[in-house]
């Protein structure tokens, strides 16, 4: 796992898309802006959407960034 091939257009792969995570994207869109990953054919999105899913999922909750609208 980390060295497969996600983005065969710009030649991304696993890591890099993760090491974008870890230096702080937090969407599709923001690993688009920052590796290029999925801006050609589009047919990586659906992994890359996975991938930023997955490791969102695994992030610690910040109770401050939590918006409690209960009174």
């Amino acid at each position: 796992m980390g060295r497969s091939l996600i983005c065969i257009s710009n030649l991304m792969r696993e890591d890099e898309i993760l090491s974008a995570l870890k230096r702080g994207a937090r969407s599709t869109s923001d690993i688009q802006r920052i590796t290029r990953a999925g801006k050609s054919c589009g047919r990586c999105l659906v992994i890359i959407d996975s991938l930023v899913e997955d490791y969102l999922a695994q992030l610690p909750n910040d109770p401050q960034k939590r918006i409690d609208f209960e009174i």
